[in-house]
């Protein structure tokens, strides 16, 4: 019976897998701060080659540096959960609430 299902769902577990590849790279694209570094000095090589108005560039910069916005408040955020997650697990270590000076 379960190497039925197994055969059954097959092609729900590789597209499952697909699926999480792609995201997992659409995410690295996006939120890859040397990729948004380049993608800004390349901007302002086509600014200084004048092969896009200073309109187009302060539109695109404002992207990129929204983009690097984000990435950078991801980084905090996740820092923060390890630092909650650090910090629940000292509370677990020691239930008794106090430090070793009020023993």
């Amino acid at each position: 019976m379960f190497f039925l299902d197994d055969l059954l769902l097959a092609p729900i577990k590789g597209l499952k897998f697909i699926a999480e590849q792609v995201h997992g790279m659409v995410e690295e694209e996006l939120y890859d701060e040397k990729a948004i570094k380049q993608n800004l000095l390349a901007l302002q090589l086509q600014l200084d080659e004048r092969e896009i108005s200073q309109e187009e560039f302060r539109e695109r910069e404002e992207e990129l540096f929204a983009r690097l916005r984000v990435i950078r408040e991801r980084q905090l955020d996740r820092m923060q959960q390890v630092h909650t997650a650090n910090s629940s697990v000292l509370v677990e270590c020691h239930p008794a609430g106090g430090n070793e000076e009020e023993r």
